[in-house]
């Protein structure tokens, strides 16, 4: 497995990644975002509908779980904060069939069973605070070649922070 690690040193930054992730991607695909609190997931599925052109804008779907978006692909924006440890996606109704023709992205995904983040069209983002000013970090796996290469061109990552 590919692991890409990038510093998002600013808001600028976090947009860029959702940019070139967004661009990436593929029907049936999915994103996975976790971090803690604020660590900046809704803002990088928001940088990453904006890439898709999502109409409406992507907003944090806590208290409905699923908010359903139009753009250059079908989005569903998932945000299973809420949700007990363990729960099932499709018996929750988070994933479902219609998903196949669009994206999902998801955050809090460690709450939901039976998503294995280990799948084709599968990108798993781990994003962390690692500054008290705001600086992050993102590790990225499961990304296709050509996200990996924009991801180095964008960020001046070497073959080293390829992984």
């Amino acid at each position: 497995m590919n692991v890409v690690t990038i510093a998002l040193e600013s808001l600028a930054a976090t947009t860029a990644l959702g940019a070139a992730i967004g661009t990436s991607l593929h029907p049936g695909d999915r994103v996975l975002l976790s971090g803690d609190l604020g660590s900046g997931k809704t803002t990088l599925a928001r940088a990453i509908g904006v890439a898709l052109h999502a109409e409406p804008e992507l907003t944090s779907p806590t208290f409905i779980y699923v908010a359903e978006h139009r753009g250059d692909l079908p989005i569903w924006h998932v945000d299973a904060y809420r949700l007990p440890v363990g729960t099932d996606a499709l018996r929750a109704g988070v994933i479902d069939e219609r998903q196949e023709q669009g994206v999902t992205l998801i955050e809090w995904p460690e709450h939901l069973g039976g998503l294995d983040g280990e799948e084709p069209g599968t990108l798993r983002v781990l994003l962390a605070a690692v500054e008290p000013d705001g600086a992050r970090s993102a590790t990225i796996s499961g990304a296709r070649p050509g996200l990996r290469a924009v991801l180095a061109t964008t960020f001046g990552l070497s073959e080293g922070d390829r992984g």
